[in-house]
């Protein structure tokens, strides 16, 4: 009895593992006003207080893409305000909340500003 009760507890682990946090990912295209691909951007994600309205900087990237297509990944279940930015373009920006579920901000219009 005591080998068999040995063996079990030896077997089971004493402490569980955490289990890492599923990430979930946005993604969008990014065009001008006359629906050609813009192809050089920048990208910061801020992680959003709803209660305190304070936000901190996560993710801050440069995409160049023919297609004008973009990829934030890494995202947990929480709400976020993203901003895009291109040189003689308006500024984008958008609070997004993430679910259990990837999501898709699809084709984002920017006027030129000059």
């Amino acid at each position: 009895m005591k080998r068999i009760l040995l063996m079990i507890l030896l077997t089971t682990p004493l402490f569980a593992a955490p289990s890492p946090k599923e990430t979930f990912s946005i993604w969008g295209r990014l065009v001008d006003n006359g629906f050609s691909p813009i192809e050089s951007f920048s990208i910061k994600v801020f992680q959003l207080n709803t209660f305190t309205n304070q936000k901190k900087i996560i993710q801050d990237f440069k995409v160049a893409d023919n297609n004008g297509e973009f990829l934030i990944k890494n995202l947990t279940p929480e709400t976020y305000l993203i901003e895009i930015t291109v040189e003689s373009y308006t500024r984008y920006s958008i609070i997004k909340t993430v679910g259990n579920k990837n999501e898709s901000l699809g084709e984002i219009v920017l006027q030129n500003t000059w």
